[in-house]
């Protein structure tokens, strides 16, 4: 048996007064008290709503498991921007205001780590590293010090007498119930896209574990996503006591999950993304009772060979490669039509992969410009 809450947590008001929010569930063994957390939201861009249903399908699920750990789940927690629609469009990927992109307003300041280590007993910390059992209660403590640190980070943040953006008081109202987490999960789309992974190159294999078809393998830096947010501040802590001699081995695993394509669900295939997650779940010890999933074929790309294809055309465009594809290096990808050399050779141009790779991802709409970013490849 598991315990289950429901918060509704107030993230703002209406110019009416009326309080705007979103639900928030929590899920305890009902007998034990779990360590360690799990953290997992989606919909930071309220267009993509494919991991709500997968969050559906995960509180079902983990039903009918036994629960090693701690789990917060947020379905829907961007509550701004599913309420701006454009025509037949949910524009929620950008802050209509003012452009804002509401997944990069994370906190993270390299400075303030330097800082919270300055504040540490080296000496104290050095004798505890030499014993393998007072080196994991040590680390333990590190851990749960820096957790107060950075949440009063981000209090100091919203208090400010400047005040602060509304994707930055989103993003920081998220980051601080994140930052208890030991996983973290950010569960996005792509516009027209297949099933891929954001890792830190420390977990790239790991990472194989959620059963998608393709790893993005990114450096370990920060660059205002909810990942590397939380992943970031304890690999700089590892390289300021690698400096002393000492070695810092926690990690918060931290992942973006991209589940296909945004403007959609599809409930069966949100069963077999929970199942993914699952998975993962089972191999790190978060829960009990999943039945492992049989190996499948994945591929690592390094970022660095994550291209993107711009079009060097105007025009309606036909994409005749699909997300998931492989591709061959000079294949046409895509036809343009212009409208205006109708009746010359000139009215399709075709659009040829640079690279052999797999098709991640297309622009959404035929109708594109010069500059418009038509294909995202994994360059093999």
């Amino acid at each position: 048996m598991i315990k289950i809450e429901k918060q509704l947590l107030t993230l703002n008001q209406d110019i009416a007064g009326q309080e705007i929010g979103i639900p928030v569930y929590r899920l305890s063994p009902e007998t034990a008290d779990a360590q360690r957390t799990v953290y997992i939201q989606s919909a930071v861009h309220a267009a993509e709503m494919q991991g709500s249903a997968v969050i559906l399908k995960l509180i079902q699920k983990l039903q009918e498991c036994h629960l090693n750990a701690n789990f917060v789940l947020v379905p829907n927690c961007n509550p701004f921007g599913r309420t701006q629609r454009a025509g037949e469009y949910l524009q929620g990927r950008f802050d209509a205001t003012n452009g804002n992109n509401w997944n990069r307003f994370y906190h993270y300041d390299e400075q303030q780590i330097e800082a919270f280590f300055s504040t540490l007993d080296l000496p104290k910390i050095t004798e505890a590293f030499a014993q393998q059992g007072s080196k994991n209660a040590m680390e333990d403590d590190i851990v749960f010090k820096l957790r107060l640190f950075l949440k009063q980070q981000l209090e100091n943040k919203l208090e400010s007498q400047w005040g602060v953006n509304t994707a930055q008081y989103l993003n920081s109202t998220l980051q601080n119930m994140a930052i208890e987490a030991d996983l973290v999960l950010d569960l996005h789309t792509g516009p027209s896209s297949t099933r891929h992974i954001y890792s830190p190159n420390f977990l790239a294999e790991q990472a194989t574990q959620f059963q998608i078809e393709t790893v993005i393998s990114i450096p370990e830096k920060f660059a205002g996503a909810l990942d590397e947010a939380s992943f970031t501040p304890l690999v700089k802590l590892a390289e300021l006591f690698a400096k002393q001699g000492l070695t810092f081995e926690y990690r918060v695993q931290a992942y973006t999950v991209e589940l296909g394509s945004q403007e959609n669900i599809c409930l069966e295939q949100a069963k077999m993304d929970a199942d993914g997650i699952l998975n993962y779940l089972q191999t790190h010890q978060f829960i009990d009772g999943f039945k492992p999933l049989p190996a499948k074929d994945v591929t690592i790309t390094d970022l660095s060979q994550y291209r993107t294809l711009f079009s060097k055309y105007a025009g309606m465009v036909e994409y005749l490669a699909k997300p998931g594809q492989i591709v061959q290096k000079g294949q046409v990808l895509a036809r343009v039509l212009n409208s205006l050399e109708f009746d010359t050779q000139e009215a399709i141009k075709e659009i040829v992969s640079p690279v052999s790779g797999i098709v991640i991802l297309h622009y959404p709409s035929a109708a594109v410009q010069i500059g418009t970013q038509l294909f995202k490849i994994a360059a093999q």
